[in-house]
Formats: structure tokens, sequence, C-alpha cells
């Protein structure tokens, strides 16, 4: 009775693990689909649910540091080695979490809809650092297209971010297809293409 107990014990703990190990896996290439949709012209629903390192790579690490805890490793070097390898990265992923967390930000976010009437969108995003390492106003100019899973966001500039960089003057439509975005160093002119909406750099 014991050996069997003990048979149907050790097979659901292979079973948690594989499970575990699984889920941890699952959720790494969630994180990685939505690192690749945050890219310029990418898909922004999957990028805003799924570019999301704290749960999505903190559960990973959980579930694999649980994995290598309750797995049966037949070797004693092995399995403390794999241990120490999995705590050390779960160490270093809750202290860059703190570090992240101790610069704060104030966040705007503007928002204006093309003049065409287009399921199209100017997008300027404001945050203002007072602490951290590099304090100053930092902006992110985006043009959004599109509704629901197909919708797509374009990084058009990205301005700022240290005292002595250039700042935002203004960020808007200047034409039924056309964006222009002025700092105070430099002048950028979008046009949009017919076909594929994607904001395209007059030169």
């Amino acid at each position: 009775m014991n050996k069997r107990t003990d048979k149907r014990t050790s097979r659901t703990r292979r079973v948690l693990v594989r499970l575990l190990a699984a889920g941890g896996l699952a959720a790494v290439l969630l994180y990685t689909e939505g690192q690749w949709e945050s890219r310029s012209g990418g898909r922004m629903l999957v990028a805003d649910l799924l570019n999301r390192p704290e749960p999505l790579l903190g559960g990973a690490l959980a579930a694999l540091i649980a994995a290598a805890w309750l797995g049966d490793l037949r070797a004693a070097a092995l399995r403390q080695a794999t241990r120490a390898v999995t705590v050390t990265a779960g160490v270093v992923f809750l202290l860059g979490v703190l570090a992240a967390h101790k610069v704060s930000a104030a966040e705007t976010r503007s928002r204006e809809a093309a003049p065409a009437g287009a399921e199209r969108a100017l997008v300027v995003v404001h945050r203002s650092y007072a602490t951290g390492p590099a304090p100053g106003e930092h902006w992110q100019v985006f043009l959004e297209s599109g509704q629901g899973w197909e919708a797509r966001r374009w990084a058009l500039a990205d301005i700022g971010g240290a005292p002595d960089d250039a700042r935002l003057v203004e960020a808007s439509w200047t034409g039924r297809e056309q964006i222009t975005v002025v700092t105070d160093s430099y002048r950028r002119v979008f046009n949009l293409d017919q076909d594929s909406g994607e904001p395209v750099e007059a030169r």
C-alpha cells in the first residue's frame, strides 16, 4: 500500500512539474509575442495585453522555481545547481522590478482623431520624471490605425529623456493624411501611405 501511494505521489509530482515548466515556457512565449508586436506597426491590442514583463516573466520565474524545487533530479549536485540558478534569477528579477518602480513618472496622454474621419488617431504620451538616473521630460508620438485585433500602432517620434535633449513643441495633423512633429531642434513631416496607412517620413 505504501509503495502504491509513493508511486502515485511521485507520478502526481512529475505531472505537476511538467505543468509548471510548460506554464513557465508559455508565459515566456506570450511575453515574446507582446515584445514583437510592440514594434512600430505592430498590433497594439496584442502589445498592450502581452508586453507585460512583471506578470508574465515574474509568473514564468515563479513556475520554473517551483518546478526546480519539486523536480526529482537524480544527481544531488545537479539538483542544487538548478535550484540555485532559478532562485538567483528570481532575486535578480525582483531587484529589477523594485528599481523600475523607484523611477516615478507623471504621465499625460492626448489623442487627436484624423481630420479625414478615418479610423486613425494621433497620440502623444508625455512623461515627466522627477527622480531617477535621467530626470526630465519624455514624449512619444504614435499613430494608431484601425480597430479591434487588427489595429496597429506606428511610432513617429521619441523625444527627450534627459534635461539637455530636444523638447516637443507640437504634434498635429497638418493635412487629411499628413502629420507634422515639431521640436525645438527639428521638424518632421509624415505622409500616410494610401494603401497600408503606414506613416512615411517626407524627405
